[in-house]
């Protein structure tokens, strides 16, 4: 008696309706040649042919096949199937991922029965489950496709997995959706996490009056996660129209030989993993960057668009812009978020507002905070200013210590935080 094994018969994928339409008029012209294959009594191979001789009731012959289990069954199915249909890629790559499930079911089953040691060769793991290179071979793909449709199987939605099984999408077109929804998924997500509101708490800010290169060498080695300063940089400072004073010993000629050694003395405190930002001027760039590339790794010179035109040749371009040199100490860590541009848009501080001569917005220094460090990590301020980098730390609950060699504007950063 003929009997019908559902899941037999779903292991191999329905004909379509052109396909059985052509088998259904061969066996009428021709009558039904293949003998129907059974085990128990159930078919194994034949449905379509055993369901066409019933309806018009058309003769066949069985041939009985002898299999220890029904994953041995499963197995001779899957091998019987694999050469003789045009299945699609999807269905392909499925039958062999049935084929790797049942071949480790069986190992696991042999090892507890201690039928093989428990010391897996590379032989018995091709027993326990075809490898990515075994099943490319046997369907003539590469290993790199494989790898493609194990990704398109284990994410796709079900809608997505039925479009490949019949051939509506590629098994490459299908992973390349995927992977283009994972990039949108995890940028969002670290958008989202790098945006999210800070709830504030009382953070220490440690403000230190003196002398950097004195100061530095008292303070606790390979502790800090940042080193965010703006050092002066020869502007030689003097502006009529604002009454601010001229930067102490802010020539280029001094001033390279004082950022040097406060770098010299700075590095011992970093962290390997610490990343640096110092603000700086494109006209020394020549005078500053050799210093940097010297003692640490520069990865990236952004671009501050202060969004402004700055006072100088009315008959030539405004300059609007500042330089910020951004790299790290010595071993790279990822920055925090979404991959930015390099040129950042923050306007400067009203020059009739700011507080000390080279002050910069607390918005960039919270942002470039945020890219390179966690909450409760140090950050390291030599030239604190106005104390500003002392401030946007306390915002994002970072512990800064900065050092400021001005009594008045140590005072002031004192009052500030």
């Amino acid at each position: 008696m003929i009997k019908i094994n559902e899941d037999f018969k779903r292991l191999i994928p329905a004909l379509t309706q052109e396909e059985y339409k052509q088998l259904e008029d061969n066996c009428m012209a021709e009558g039904i040649r293949e003998k129907i294959l059974t085990w128990n009594g159930f078919i194994i191979d034949g449905h379509n042919r055993y369901e066409i001789s019933q309806k018009w009731d058309l003769d066949f012959e069985t041939e009985n096949k002898h299999f220890d289990n029904e994953d041995d069954v499963y197995l001779w199915m899957i091998d019987n199937q694999n050469g003789r249909r045009n299945l699609t890629d999807g269905w392909k790559y499925k039958l062999q991922q049935r084929k790797k499930e049942i071949l480790a079911k069986k190992h696991e089953s042999e090892r507890k029965n201690r039928r093989v040691s428990n010391v897996d060769t590379p032989e018995k793991k091709a027993e326990s489950g075809r490898t990515r290179k075994e099943i490319a071979k046997t369907l003539n793909w590469s290993t790199g496709k494989v790898a493609m449709a194990d990704i398109v199987f284990k994410k796709a939605s079900p809608e997505v997995e039925e479009k490949v099984l019949n051939n509506e999408i590629t098994i490459n077109q299908a992973y390349k959706e995927i992977k283009k929804e994972e990039k949108k998924a995890n940028f969002e997500q670290k958008k989202a996490e790098f945006e999210k509101l800070i709830e504030v708490i009382n953070t220490e800010q440690i403000i230190i009056h003196g002398d950097s290169i004195e100061v530095l060498p008292t303070l606790e080695k390979a502790t800090y996660d940042l080193l965010l300063s703006d050092p002066p940089y020869g502007m030689d400072f003097k502006s009529g129209w604002n009454n601010k004073e001229k930067i102490a010993n802010d020539k280029i000629e001094d001033t390279t030989i004082l950022f040097e050694n406060v770098l010299k003395e700075s590095l011992p405190l970093l962290k390997d993993d610490a990343h640096f930002y110092l603000f700086g001027n494109i006209n020394f760039i020549g005078e500053i960057r050799p210093i940097i590339e010297k003692y640490l790794n520069l990865k990236n010179i952004l671009i501050w668009d202060r969004k402004v035109i700055g006072m100088g040749d009315l008959k030539s371009y405004g300059n609007s812009y500042d330089i910020i040199y951004f790299g790290y100490n010595k071993v790279w860590k990822d920055l925090k978020g979404t991959r930015d541009r390099d040129l950042l848009s923050y306007s400067r501080i009203d020059p009739a507002k700011n507080i000390h001569p080279t002050e910069k917005p607390l918005d960039i220094l919270e942002y470039l905070i945020k890219k390179s460090s966690n909450e409760s990590d140090k950050v390291l301020e030599p030239f604190a200013g106005g104390g500003s980098t002392l401030l946007a730390c306390k915002n994002l609950n970072r512990k800064a210590t900065g050092i400021e060699i001005e009594e008045k504007y140590y005072n002031l950063i004192k009052q500030r935080i």
